[in-house]
């Protein structure tokens, strides 16, 4: 009965989220047309009327907004929106062309946050209450205020503009003389830093204040002192006992936070002009082009849907708890 209910929860969540995706864009001000035309300004005109008619019949702009529903739910089903009405090219194609680099550096700045956030989180819980614990959650406190675009400024300041360590902005060299792969992948990895470094700093800061509060809560179980008293090292009672039954909420977390990095893309890669997702988004909006638009909103739901799901069916295998209350529901 619980997993039905589950099941059902999923599905209501996203029809809601597709008739958002279809109203959304369409709630902005102006419109394609508007866009391409320079907003109506006088004398800044880049479509005839004969092109701006046809335009609006291709994109069924000039139809009423229930048969354009209905050539967005068909666009759904056959994952197919047509034509981006900025790049002139197949909506899937252009999202495929910018994914791979969104997935780079949300793959990279994932994989610190969570080693970086975890060990720092033990070595917080275990000085509790002592002066490096307090003044490493004060630190990590004061950072989680910071929004990941602010981050992503003073690295850029700092290591692009001032010290010139890294490029400015990009995901590589345009018309870099050397034929070696090496070098390009060099290149490639030397854009990413900045905008991998960002979405870290913005992620380490919650995993590291949850991991800290459920490891500070399991050390002070009594197998904690048991086990202190049978003579196992520190490094065996955080490893062993801390830290594996502190880390059980963390799998949600973390999982979930996958999906936030994919929204913090967003900022972080317009302040990098990176060539990702995010900033195709922010090109998307901009130009109010809705094929793209609601290609990439499904995109990015179904993403973040596909990993709560993951984390509703990986937690009752990884807590016993949660694994007997799930029985108990479907026996009920």
């Amino acid at each position: 009965m619980l997993k039905n209910n589950k099941y059902v929860s999923y599905l209501l969540v996203l029809v809601f989220v597709l008739m958002l995706n279809f109203w959304l864009p369409r709630l902005l001000p102006g419109g394609p047309v508007e866009y391409i035309t320079g907003g109506g300004e006088e004398g800044v005109v880049f479509l005839t009327e004969a092109q701006k008619a046809a335009m609006l019949e291709y994109y069924h702009l000039n139809d009423s907004v229930g048969v354009q529903f209905i050539k967005y739910v068909q666009g759904i089903f056959t994952f197919d929106f047509g034509l981006s009405i900025n790049y002139k090219a197949p909506v899937y194609t252009i999202i495929l062309e910018r994914l791979p680099w969104t997935i780079g550096i949300v793959g990279i700045s994932s994989l610190f946050s969570i080693i970086i956030g975890l060990l720092a989180g033990l070595f917080s819980a275990w000085r509790y209450p002592g002066k490096s614990d307090r003044g490493m959650f004060l630190s990590m406190l004061s950072l989680s205020t910071i929004p990941e675009f602010v981050i992503g400024m003073v690295l850029l300041i700092l290591m692009a503009v001032k010290l010139k360590w890294l490029p400015l902005s990009g995901a590589q060299t345009a018309f870099l003389r050397s034929d070696l792969w090496m070098d390009h992948a060099v290149d490639i990895a030397r854009h990413a830093v900045m905008p991998a470094l960002t979405l870290t700093i913005g992620s380490i800061a919650g995993i590291y204040l949850l991991l800290r509060n459920e490891a500070i809560r399991v050390r002070n179980e009594p197998y904690i002192e048991f086990a202190s008293a049978k003579g196992i090292g520190s490094r065996g009672i955080i490893l062993r006992h801390i830290a594996r039954n502190a880390a059980l909420p963390l799998v949600t977390l973390i999982i979930i936070r996958i999906g936030a990095l994919l929204a913090g893309s967003i900022l972080v890669e317009t302040v990098f002009a990176y060539p990702g997702v995010g900033k195709l988004l922010q090109e998307a909006i901009l130009g109010r082009d809705y094929p793209l638009l609601h290609g990439l909103f499904l995109m990015m739901t179904l993403f973040v849907l596909l990993l709560n799901f993951i984390a509703d069916f990986l937690y009752p295998f990884l807590d016993p708890r949660i694994r007997k209350t799930v029985k108990r529901g479907e026996q009920a």
